[in-house]
Protein backbone atom coordinates (compact mmCIF):
# COMPACT_ATOMS: atom_id res chain seq x y z
CA UNK A 1 0.00 0.00 0.00
CA UNK A 2 2.56 2.31 1.03
CA UNK A 3 4.02 2.34 -3.14
CA UNK A 4 1.35 3.81 -4.72
CA UNK A 5 0.92 6.48 -1.37
CA UNK A 6 4.59 8.09 -1.90
CA UNK A 7 4.50 7.83 -6.06
CA UNK A 8 1.82 9.68 -6.09
CA UNK A 9 3.26 13.42 -5.33
CA UNK A 10 5.66 12.56 -8.35
CA UNK A 11 2.94 11.37 -10.82
CA UNK A 12 0.81 14.79 -9.84
CA UNK A 13 4.46 16.61 -10.53
CA UNK A 14 5.24 15.44 -13.96
CA UNK A 15 1.83 15.69 -14.87
CA UNK A 16 1.47 19.59 -13.95
CA UNK A 17 5.11 19.42 -15.78
CA UNK A 18 3.50 18.15 -18.79
CA UNK A 19 0.24 20.24 -18.81
CA UNK A 20 3.04 23.43 -18.22
CA UNK A 21 5.06 22.87 -21.30
CA UNK A 22 1.49 22.20 -23.45
CA UNK A 23 0.70 25.76 -22.70
CA UNK A 24 4.12 27.07 -23.80
CA UNK A 25 3.84 25.42 -26.94
CA UNK A 26 0.36 26.61 -27.02
CA UNK A 27 1.19 30.28 -26.24
CA UNK A 28 2.94 30.64 -29.66
CA UNK A 29 -0.16 29.86 -30.81
CA UNK A 30 -2.10 32.51 -29.67
CA UNK A 31 -3.89 31.94 -25.98
CA UNK A 32 -7.76 31.36 -25.64
CA UNK A 33 -8.74 32.92 -22.40
CA UNK A 34 -9.40 29.41 -20.97
CA UNK A 35 -5.68 28.87 -21.78
CA UNK A 36 -4.62 31.92 -19.98
CA UNK A 37 -6.61 31.27 -17.00
CA UNK A 38 -4.82 27.58 -16.98
CA UNK A 39 -1.83 29.05 -17.30
CA UNK A 40 -1.95 31.26 -13.94
CA UNK A 41 -3.12 28.08 -12.33
CA UNK A 42 -0.28 26.61 -13.23
CA UNK A 43 2.20 29.31 -12.36
CA UNK A 44 0.67 29.00 -8.77
CA UNK A 45 1.28 25.39 -8.77
CA UNK A 46 4.53 25.46 -9.87
CA UNK A 47 6.56 28.64 -8.35
CA UNK A 48 6.14 26.93 -4.67
CA UNK A 49 7.64 23.62 -6.64
CA UNK A 50 10.50 25.57 -8.10
CA UNK A 51 11.37 27.76 -4.93
CA UNK A 52 11.47 24.78 -2.41
CA UNK A 53 13.80 23.34 -5.07
CA UNK A 54 15.96 26.49 -5.01
CA UNK A 55 15.82 26.12 -1.53
CA UNK A 56 17.25 22.76 -0.97
CA UNK A 57 19.54 22.90 -3.85
CA UNK A 58 21.38 26.43 -2.57
CA UNK A 59 23.01 25.32 0.52
CA UNK A 60 24.80 22.73 -1.36
CA UNK A 61 25.84 25.02 -4.15
CA UNK A 62 27.19 27.93 -1.54
CA UNK A 63 28.77 24.46 0.19
CA UNK A 64 30.91 23.48 -2.84
CA UNK A 65 31.47 26.78 -4.12
CA UNK A 66 32.77 27.83 -0.55
CA UNK A 67 35.14 24.31 -0.52
CA UNK A 68 36.46 25.58 -3.86
CA UNK A 69 36.92 29.27 -2.25
CA UNK A 70 38.38 28.11 0.43
CA UNK A 71 41.00 25.66 -1.32
CA UNK A 72 42.06 28.96 -3.98
CA UNK A 73 42.34 30.99 -0.52
CA UNK A 74 44.73 28.55 1.38
CA UNK A 75 46.67 27.68 -1.50
CA UNK A 76 47.34 32.10 -1.46
CA UNK A 77 47.90 32.40 1.51
CA UNK A 78 50.50 29.62 1.07
CA UNK A 79 52.00 31.32 -1.58
CA UNK A 80 52.15 34.87 -0.13
CA UNK A 81 54.13 32.84 3.03
CA UNK A 82 56.28 31.35 0.59
CA UNK A 83 57.20 35.06 -0.88
CA UNK A 84 57.34 36.41 2.42
CA UNK A 85 60.12 33.93 3.65
CA UNK A 86 61.84 34.64 0.69
CA UNK A 87 61.80 38.06 1.38
CA UNK A 88 62.98 38.07 4.57
CA UNK A 89 66.03 35.12 3.67
CA UNK A 90 66.47 37.86 1.14
CA UNK A 91 66.64 40.53 3.38
CA UNK A 92 68.87 38.57 5.87
CA UNK A 93 71.93 37.89 3.18
CA UNK A 94 71.60 41.32 2.10
CA UNK A 95 72.52 42.31 5.91
CA UNK A 96 74.69 39.59 6.27
CA UNK A 97 76.45 40.80 2.99
CA UNK A 98 76.21 44.45 3.88
CA UNK A 99 78.17 43.79 7.39
CA UNK A 100 80.74 42.65 5.60
CA UNK A 101 81.44 44.69 3.22
CA UNK A 102 81.47 47.18 5.81
CA UNK A 103 84.34 45.29 7.50
CA UNK A 104 86.35 44.90 5.27
CA UNK A 105 86.23 48.58 4.10
CA UNK A 106 86.99 49.47 7.67
CA UNK A 107 89.89 47.56 8.05
CA UNK A 108 90.79 49.27 4.38
CA UNK A 109 91.24 52.62 6.57
CA UNK A 110 93.55 51.79 9.96
CA UNK A 111 94.71 54.81 11.01
CA UNK A 112 96.12 53.12 13.90
CA UNK A 113 98.44 51.55 11.70
CA UNK A 114 100.29 54.27 10.16
CA UNK A 115 102.89 53.26 7.57
CA UNK A 116 102.45 49.33 8.38
CA UNK A 117 101.52 47.61 5.16
CA UNK A 118 98.77 45.39 5.42
CA UNK A 119 97.16 42.29 3.96
CA UNK A 120 93.14 41.83 4.13
CA UNK A 121 91.97 38.41 4.74
CA UNK A 122 88.71 36.87 5.53
CA UNK A 123 87.66 34.71 8.70
CA UNK A 124 86.94 31.54 7.41
CA UNK A 125 86.57 29.33 10.19
CA UNK A 126 86.93 29.39 14.14
CA UNK A 127 88.64 26.95 15.72
CA UNK A 128 88.01 27.58 19.95
CA UNK A 129 89.17 24.57 21.99
CA UNK A 130 90.09 23.99 25.56
CA UNK A 131 93.69 24.80 23.91
CA UNK A 132 93.48 27.60 21.98
CA UNK A 133 90.93 30.05 21.12
CA UNK A 134 91.61 31.15 17.73
CA UNK A 135 90.15 31.67 14.28
CA UNK A 136 91.47 30.25 10.68
CA UNK A 137 92.44 33.02 7.89
CA UNK A 138 92.26 32.87 3.94
CA UNK A 139 95.73 34.27 3.64
CA UNK A 140 99.16 32.22 4.11
CA UNK A 141 102.79 32.26 3.35
CA UNK A 142 101.99 32.48 -0.19
CA UNK A 143 100.07 35.92 -0.15
CA UNK A 144 103.58 37.17 2.08
CA UNK A 145 102.01 36.50 5.69
CA UNK A 146 104.41 34.74 8.65
CA UNK A 147 104.30 33.66 11.94
CA UNK A 148 104.52 36.59 14.46
CA UNK A 149 102.77 39.44 12.54
CA UNK A 150 100.08 41.10 14.23
CA UNK A 151 96.03 40.26 12.80
CA UNK A 152 94.11 43.54 13.43
CA UNK A 153 90.10 44.58 12.90
CA UNK A 154 88.42 48.16 12.51
CA UNK A 155 88.69 48.98 15.83
CA UNK A 156 91.78 47.64 16.85
CA UNK A 157 93.67 44.25 18.16
CA UNK A 158 92.41 40.67 17.05
CA UNK A 159 95.43 38.68 17.82
CA UNK A 160 98.85 37.51 15.98
CA UNK A 161 99.65 34.85 13.67
CA UNK A 162 100.71 31.29 15.14
CA UNK A 163 100.76 29.04 12.26
CA UNK A 164 101.14 29.26 8.31
CA UNK A 165 100.22 27.26 5.26
CA UNK A 166 100.59 27.72 2.02
CA UNK A 167 97.25 29.74 1.34
CA UNK A 168 95.93 30.03 5.04
CA UNK A 169 97.12 31.07 8.45
CA UNK A 170 96.03 30.61 11.93
CA UNK A 171 95.24 33.56 14.22
CA UNK A 172 95.54 33.17 18.41
CA UNK A 173 92.95 35.78 19.42
CA UNK A 174 93.65 38.16 22.01
CA UNK A 175 90.94 36.43 24.76
CA UNK A 176 93.15 33.19 24.72
CA UNK A 177 94.89 32.24 27.81
CA UNK A 178 98.61 32.27 26.06
CA UNK A 179 97.94 35.89 24.47
CA UNK A 180 99.96 38.57 26.51
CA UNK A 181 100.63 42.36 24.96
CA UNK A 182 102.27 45.12 26.73
CA UNK A 183 99.87 48.24 27.01
CA UNK A 184 99.69 51.40 28.04
CA UNK A 185 96.14 53.04 29.07
CA UNK A 186 95.38 56.67 28.57
CA UNK A 187 95.38 58.92 29.43
CA UNK A 188 97.65 58.08 32.42
CA UNK A 189 100.35 56.72 30.51
CA UNK A 190 100.13 53.57 32.99
CA UNK A 191 102.24 50.84 31.88
CA UNK A 192 100.95 47.05 32.23
CA UNK A 193 100.70 43.48 30.70
CA UNK A 194 97.69 42.13 29.21
CA UNK A 195 97.16 38.66 29.35
CA UNK A 196 93.62 36.60 28.02
CA UNK A 197 91.65 34.85 30.28
CA UNK A 198 89.21 32.59 28.24
CA UNK A 199 86.43 32.92 25.71
CA UNK A 200 83.85 35.53 26.68
CA UNK A 201 85.91 37.00 29.28
CA UNK A 202 87.26 40.08 29.83
CA UNK A 203 91.46 40.83 29.36
CA UNK A 204 93.36 41.27 32.92
CA UNK A 205 96.09 43.97 32.67
CA UNK A 206 99.25 43.18 35.22
CA UNK A 207 101.76 44.64 36.98
CA UNK A 208 99.78 47.89 37.74
CA UNK A 209 100.81 50.09 40.48
CA UNK A 210 98.07 49.35 43.54
CA UNK A 211 96.23 52.81 44.19
CA UNK A 212 96.61 53.73 40.68
CA UNK A 213 93.21 55.83 39.35
CA UNK A 214 91.81 54.58 36.15
CA UNK A 215 88.45 55.37 35.01
CA UNK A 216 86.24 53.29 33.05
CA UNK A 217 86.16 53.37 29.44
CA UNK A 218 89.69 54.50 29.27
CA UNK A 219 91.48 52.61 26.20
CA UNK A 220 94.67 50.34 26.38
CA UNK A 221 97.19 50.22 23.02
CA UNK A 222 99.73 48.49 22.79
CA UNK A 223 102.76 49.76 23.93
CA UNK A 224 105.29 49.32 21.41
CA UNK A 225 108.52 49.10 23.93
CA UNK A 226 111.50 47.40 22.76
CA UNK A 227 110.84 43.56 22.50
CA UNK A 228 107.48 44.39 21.97
CA UNK A 229 105.63 41.67 19.72
CA UNK A 230 103.06 44.27 18.78
CA UNK A 231 104.00 47.55 17.48
CA UNK A 232 102.71 51.11 19.36
CA UNK A 233 99.32 52.44 19.39
CA UNK A 234 97.19 49.87 18.44
CA UNK A 235 93.78 49.50 20.37
CA UNK A 236 93.33 46.42 22.53
CA UNK A 237 90.53 47.17 24.87
CA UNK A 238 88.82 49.89 27.21
CA UNK A 239 88.87 49.20 31.07
CA UNK A 240 85.70 47.61 32.25
CA UNK A 241 87.00 48.09 36.37
CA UNK A 242 89.65 48.94 38.11
CA UNK A 243 90.12 48.38 41.98
CA UNK A 244 92.77 47.49 44.97
CA UNK A 245 91.97 44.62 46.57
CA UNK A 246 92.88 44.64 50.38
CA UNK A 247 96.76 43.93 50.83
CA UNK A 248 97.36 43.75 47.01
CA UNK A 249 100.53 44.36 45.23
CA UNK A 250 98.97 45.06 42.14
CA UNK A 251 95.37 47.14 40.84
CA UNK A 252 92.73 45.19 39.55
CA UNK A 253 92.37 45.94 35.97
CA UNK A 254 90.01 44.45 33.58
CA UNK A 255 89.86 45.27 30.20
CA UNK A 256 86.91 45.16 27.51
CA UNK A 257 88.27 43.69 23.34
CA UNK A 258 87.89 46.62 21.21
CA UNK A 259 87.01 44.29 18.65
CA UNK A 260 84.43 42.16 18.91
CA UNK A 261 85.68 38.45 18.22
CA UNK A 262 82.44 36.45 18.25
CA UNK A 263 81.72 38.39 14.85
CA UNK A 264 84.65 38.73 13.07
CA UNK A 265 84.15 39.29 9.25
CA UNK A 266 87.52 40.54 7.41
CA UNK A 267 91.12 41.13 9.16
CA UNK A 268 94.58 42.86 8.37
CA UNK A 269 97.37 40.82 8.64
CA UNK A 270 100.01 43.91 9.03
CA UNK A 271 103.46 43.08 7.53
CA UNK A 272 105.23 43.71 10.81
CA UNK A 273 107.51 41.89 12.34
CA UNK A 274 109.60 42.72 16.21
CA UNK A 275 112.73 44.02 15.54
CA UNK A 276 116.17 40.94 15.56
CA UNK A 277 113.08 38.54 14.21
CA UNK A 278 114.90 36.02 11.44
Amino acid sequence: MAGPVFRRPRITLIVILLISLSLLTASYRGEPPVITSAKGLVRNVVTPLRQAATAVVSPVYDVVAGAFEYSSVKAQNQRLQSEVATLKNRRFADQGAQAALNSLTATLHLSYAGSIKSTAAQVISYTPSNLQLSVEINKGSHQGVHVGNPVVAAYGLVGRVVAVSADSSTVLLVDDPNFAAGVRIQPSQQLGLAVGQGSARSLSVQLVDPGTVLKKGEVAYTSGLQGEIYPPGIPVGRVADAYTPPGALQEHVDLTPVVDLARLYFVSVLDWLPAGTP
